[in-house]
């Protein structure tokens, strides 16, 4: 069974660029603004550097299919994020409001995207005081260590002390959504 493949947005561009025998497909946005990369191996010689509004304006076969699959990897992954966005604001509804005593709590803190792997994280920075006061909170959550191994950091659990004094703490999405369901209680 095939599928039909999904259209280029309105505006949109793909641009091909050649390089040895590798084609690098870029789709931008009305803007102009890259929104996904791909690759084409075992381009011809001589294949024109060239930017067009649709896959169909490409003639080569091959590479009009790894057009569609720049697009279609460009949907997979927006569905993806929006998905993950969609579960993170089910489960912390009144994200607002936590994040909002977070940052009074630890200046800095704020909920990201993973890029790669298109999920929610909550980055949490501090400096000097502030940062005792950010590693006594995520101390004093149950969900920080594992229970094998005391001190141990779970899993989506990342801590760094840079040079600076700077500490940064990232929980991956689930972590984050535990971390704020308990922060949720706290005084």
């Amino acid at each position: 069974m095939t599928t039909t493949p999904k259209p280029l947005p309105d505006q949109w561009t793909i641009s091909l660029h050649t390089v040895a025998n590798l084609t690098i497909l870029t789709l931008h946005d009305a803007d102009g603004v890259q929104r996904e990369i791909g690759f084409h191996p075992l381009t011809p010689p001589g294949t024109a550097d060239r930017t067009v509004t649709a896959p169909e304006d490409i003639t080569e076969p091959e590479l009009r299919a790894s057009a569609h699959k720049l697009i279609d990897t460009f949907y997979e992954r927006t569905s993806r994020a929006q998905a993950n966005a969609d579960a993170f604001g089910a489960a912390v509804p009144d994200q607002q409001d936590l994040f909002d005593r977070l940052r009074s709590a630890v200046p800095g803190s704020r909920a990201d995207l993973d890029h790669e792997a298109l999920t929610i994280v909550l980055k949490l920075t501090a400096a000097g005081p502030a940062a005792g006061a950010l590693l006594t909170l995520i101390t004093r959550w149950p969900g920080s260590t594992t229970n094998n191994a005391p001190g141990e950091q779970a899993n989506g659990v990342d801590q760094e002390l840079h040079d600076d004094g700077v500490l940064t703490v990232v929980l991956g999405q689930a972590r984050a959504e535990d971390f704020l369901a308990w922060y949720r209680d706290q005084p």
